[in-house]
This record gives structure tokens, C-alpha cells and sequence, in this order.
């Protein structure tokens, strides 16, 4: 037992050191919770439940490496004082398919170890050949997958469904020594994951904006759509913006136009290459407004390119950054808002303190893989599960 952890614990050590420094580093911790049905010689598989404990690092936005432990039961309903305790430790590749959406369908494989322990009438089954108990370590493989929904705009809690395969590489799990395949189990499952803020290279806080244009860099933005681009956290926000709009009135009841409009906006901080990227923005103003636009350029050059935002409805604009000038390593971008007084400018980012847009490259060739480790891992789970012993 001491070697399988000592082995397990170096391996998780090595393939941290593997995969540090990649795009993005986050690590989440969690738990998983549901049932798990045997696929063993047994004739009727009993749902038995599982909880497992998870801590999960994120190197890049495609790909997490994870570790697994938890503790689940294994039945049969033919022999109801039978059961098997398993507590399997293991590590796994989680292939995100859509890093950046609201729901984000996976694709995990991994291993790792296992110790179990069979039971009858609650006591431990002992082998009446060698006289030793019915336990041991011996091993997993697995694979599976499930959808991953965030739960809030932070994107640091997420609820998580699925199902796992595991095939072991015994066949004492059971019990029973008949036919020429391992034991399987299958769990399907449900739970929750939480997401630390750890720092990212260039940017301290972690709120998307980066250093050099974060007017507080040790403290993240609060993303409230209001002045958002300056990584500072507004002072009791909702107040200040009422504010404005006060403001705005007064204009009104005086006859004359001072204030600038009014933009809300919640910025973008990261896209997929060549996809076009949607802007949706609020403009406040007491007078007509004459134009709403977007400035952006790409990262290292000069010239900036405009286009107009169209209005839908009183205060909504809508317009996109087309999909050709989205490559990496990002993008820069402000938007801005001009009355038909021409009392001052409302904007979301400067030419001097744009919202910045990091852009993952090659989502394609991460989503081939993933498609490709995921039929050859469920086609295998699925011939295993289907096919009858001999």
C-alpha cells in the first residue's frame, strides 16, 4: 500500500510540473456526489452511493489536470449482506470544449489506484486458502465526461453532471471468479467546484485588466459595467451611477446639456481566435444620441478601426468586432458615445486605457483531440460494457 501512494503522489507531482506555465493557472477544489452501479459477473448490479473529493489545476483554458479520492460501495442485489468498499485515488485529463461559455460539455480519461475491501454480513470475507481477508490495491482505469454550468458572473463556482467509467484491472471486486473480464463500475454523478483567484502573469488581480492599465492592480475590478476598463473597484458603485443619472435629469429640467452620456458596459476579456465578438452596451443621456461606436485595434498596432453600434430600443446598442481581426495574442478596444449637444464624450476605455481581449489560439485543433480521446475512450468503454463473457 505505501508504494502505490508513494508512486501516486510522484505522479501528481511530475505532471504539475508538466503542464505549470501554460496560458492560465487556477486551482478549484470540490466534491461529487451520486450513485455507482457494478458491471461485474453479477447478475443483478445494485445503485449504491459515492462521494468523492476533487482538486483540479487549470494550465490552459482547454485542458485541466485533476486528482480524484472518495469512497463508494459496490452491491449486488442476489446477495443483499455482500458488498465491496472502494477508495480510489487517480488523476485525470479534463478536455474543456467550450472554456468561455456559460455551459462547458467535457471529456476526462485518467487512472490511478484503488483500495477495496469485501464484506459479508459486515464482516470481512476471508480467503479460505490463504486465510487472508479480501482486500488489496490494485487499480483503475477510467474515462467520461459530463457539462460543466457557471453559476455566477465571477465564474468561479460551477455545478457539474456526468458520468464515469471506471475498468479495473482485477476481477476480485466481486467476488466471483467466472469469466475471462475485469470488473467495471459506472458512476453517474452530480456536484460542485470552486475556483481560487490565483495570480496571473501581468495581471495581479485576476479581473482581466492588466497591470500596465490597471489603475489598481492589487485589488480586482468590480465588474459592474460602469467605467470597467480602469481595473479600479468603483466606491459603493449603484450610488455613484444614480448619481449620474441625476444628473442627467437636472440637465433636462435646466433646458441645457453638460454631462456627458452615460455608457454601461461589461467588457470582454478573452475569445476564441477568429470568431467575431459581440458588444452589447446601455447608453444614459438626456438628449438625442448622435453616434455610438467601437474603436479597437489589434495588439501592437497603431491604427485604430470604427464601427457604429445600432440601436435597439432606448438605450440599447448592439455591434460586433468582426471575426477577421481577432487573432492572437488580443485585442484593445473602447467604446464610446457622443450626444447631438456635443456636451463630452461617454465611453467604456480609452485610446490611452482600452478594455484588453486576450485571444486563445487554435480552439479547433484542442476540440480534434478532444473529440479524438473521446471516441476512442467511450468506444472502448462502450464495446467492454455491451460485450457479453464467456
Amino acid at each position: 500500500m505505501k508504494k502505490a501512494w508513494i508512486a501516486y503522489l510522484l505522479s501528481v507531482c511530475c505532471c504539475s510540473l508538466l503542464f505549470a506555465g501554460g496560458e492560465r493557472s487556477s486551482l478549484g477544489l470540490g466534491f461529487r456526489a451520486g450513485v455507482t452501479q457494478f458491471e461485474a459477473d453479477v447478475d443483478k448490479p445494485g445503485l449504491s452511493p459515492f462521494v468523492y473529493g476533487h482538486v483540479k489545476f487549470n494550465p490552459y483554458d482547454f485542458l485541466s489536470l485533476g486528482t480524484e479520492f472518495g469512497y463508494g460501495e459496490l452491491k449486488d442485489r442476489t446477495r443483499p449482506s455482500f458488498k465491496t468498499a472502494i477508495m480510489p485515488f487517480e488523476m485525470d485529463l479534463t478536455f474543456n470544449m467550450l472554456p468561455l461559455g456559460k455551459v462547458n460539455p467535457y471529456i476526462l480519461v485518467g487512472g490511478g489506484g484503488v483500495y477495496w475491501n469485501a464484506t459479508e454480513n459486515g464482516e470481512r470475507i476471508i480467503d479460505p486458502a490463504t486465510g487472508k481477508t479480501q482486500e488489496n490495491i490494485d487499480s483503475f482505469l477510467k474515462t467520461g465526461g459530463g457539462l460543466e454550468f457557471v453559476l455566477n458572473r465571477q465564474r468561479n463556482l460551477t455545478f457539474n453532471i456526468g458520468l464515469t467509467y471506471r475498468y479495473s484491472l482485477t476481477d476480485n471486486l466481486d467476488q466471483i471468479y467466472s469469466g475471462d473480464e475485469r470488473d467495471q463500475v459506472i458512476d453517474f454523478y452530480g456536484g460542485l467546484t470552486y475556483y481560487f483567484k490565483t495570480s496571473t502573469k501581468g495581471d495581479r488581480d485576476s479581473d482581466g485588466v492588466p497591470d500596465y492599465l490597471d489603475l489598481s492592480p492589487e485589488i480586482p475590478e468590480d465588474p459592474d459595467g460602469y467605467l470597467d476598463h480602469d481595473g479600479k473597484p468603483d466606491d459603493r458603485p449603484e450610488e455613484r451611477f444614480a448619481e449620474v443619472i441625476d444628473m442627467l435629469a437636472d440637465t433636462v429640467q435646466q433646458g441645457d446639456d453638460t454631462v456627458p452620456p452615460v455608457v454601461i458596459h461589461l467588457p470582454t476579456h478573452k475569445v476564441e481566435e477568429g470568431n467575431e465578438i459581440p458588444l452589447e452596451v446601455e447608453v444614459f443621456e438626456n438628449r438625442e444620441i448622435r453616434v455610438v461606436s467601437v474603436l479597437f485595434r489589434e495588439q501592437g498596432k497603431k491604427k485604430w478601426e470604427v464601427r457604429t453600434l445600432r440601436p435597439l430600443g432606448s438605450t440599447l446598442y448592439r455591434g460586433a468586432i468582426p471575426a477577421s481581426y481577432v487573432k492572437p495574442p488580443g485585442l484593445e478596444y473602447c467604446v464610446v458615445a457622443v450626444d447631438e449637444a456635443v456636451s463630452g464624450i461617454g465611453y467604456s476605455g480609452l485610446p490611452k486605457r482600452p478594455n484588453t481581449i486576450k485571444v486563445i489560439a487554435k480552439p479547433k485543433q484542442w476540440r480534434l483531440v478532444a473529440a479524438t480521446v473521446a471516441i476512442l475512450s467511450w468506444g472502448t468503454a462502450g464495446y467492454l460494457v455491451l460485450r457479453k463473457q464467456k
